[in-house]
């Protein structure tokens, strides 16, 4: 499995919750430079939303992306 189906599977079994790339690549034990990249990924196809928000796992305000459904 590809590190965007990985943070897509992640997000929908995770959903409402949101996650910033860092703690997205830290759950997945992927690098962080490729969980940003996974997560515009799964950011531009249908079903997610990327969007500026509260981390749920860290607690910071950041750039953050969930699963929409």
């Amino acid at each position: 499995m590809i590190a965007e189906e990985r943070v897509a599977a992640f997000l929908v079994a995770h959903h409402p919750r949101s996650f910033c790339d860092e703690c997205l690549a830290g759950a997945l034990g992927i690098a962080p430079s490729t969980g940003h990249r996974a997560a515009v990924k799964a950011g531009r196809r249908g079903g997610f939303c990327r969007e500026y928000g509260v981390c749920s796992d860290c607690g910071e305000s950041r750039l953050v992306t969930r699963a929409s459904h």
